[in-house]
C-alpha cells in the first residue's frame, strides 16, 4: 500500500518539477492525483481533504525560490 502511494506522489512532483512557477491549472491536476492516491491509501476522506486544503492554501501564488522547482517546493 505504502509503495503504491509514494509511486503515485513521485509522479506528482516529478511532474511539478520541470515548471517555472506553479500555476493554478498544474495545482488542481496535482492535488486531484494527491486525492486519488491518499484515498486508495485508505487515508480518512476528512484528513485527505484538510491536507489538500492546507497544501492548496501554502502553494497558491507562491513564487518559486530559484534554488527549488516547483515540484520541491509543493
Amino acid at each position: 500500500m505504502f509503495d503504491r502511494l509514494t509511486d503515485r506522489l513521485d509522479n506528482v512532483f516529478r511532474n511539478l518539477h520541470g515548471q517555472g512557477k506553479i500555476t493554478e491549472k498544474a495545482l488542481d491536476e496535482s492535488l486531484r492525483e494527491i486525492r486519488r492516491a491518499l484515498l486508495e491509501a485508505d487515508v480518512n476522506f476528512k484528513v485527505a481533504k484538510a491536507f489538500l486544503a492546507r497544501v492548496r492554501e501554502a502553494a497558491v501564488g507562491q513564487q518559486v525560490m530559484r534554488s527549488l522547482t516547483p515540484g520541491q517546493q509543493v
